[in-house]
């Protein structure tokens, strides 16, 4: 009766092993779940595998502003020339038209929905112009230069400004 004993001794401590064991093992993969959902605001913001149009950093310029007041005259006058010149795009001085600035990042969709495909994800600071005024969805159509090649699509309002 003493080999029944140890050999049940041996079983209940094997079976003990096995439980703690099982129950790290569940602990664990809950910590790691809560880690993700409390932690998920530091991964980064633009999904991986997609194209994103960024500003180079050659395009940000750092200019006093009384350089800026005497370049502006200039600006007027070439904004004037290319208003002439480019009367085949979309009416672009209604209210609300023109260039804008993209305020976060946002995708710019083949179709003015959630469910659109998405062209380009688009970085804060990238200037768009803006073709069409918002929809009953608040999408608006916008043009964007990415390096040298326009892109037409659909962003949501609410990212502009």
């Amino acid at each position: 009766m003493s080999k029944k004993r140890r050999s049940a001794d041996a079983g209940n401590q094997l079976i003990g092993i096995v439980a703690i064991i099982a129950v790290a093992i569940f602990v664990v993969g809950v910590i790691i779940i809560f880690a993700k959902s409390l932690f998920s605001g530091v991964e980064a913001d633009v999904p991986t595998g997609l194209d994103t149009a960024t500003v180079p950093n050659a395009q940000v310029q750092t200019e006093p502003a009384k350089e800026e007041d005497s370049s502006s005259q200039a600006d007027k006058k070439q904004t004037k020339k290319t208003k002439k010149t480019e009367k085949s795009e979309p009416a672009v001085t209604e209210a609300g038209l023109g260039t804008k600035t993209v305020q976060e990042y946002a995708y710019l969709r083949k179709d003015p929905s959630p469910e659109g495909e998405q062209l380009l994800c688009l970085s804060p600071g990238i200037t768009v112009t803006v073709l069409s005024a918002e929809d009953e969805n608040g999408y608006v159509q916008a043009s964007f230069d990415n390096n040298g090649e326009q892109v037409k699509g659909w962003i949501h309002g609410s990212y502009l400004a």
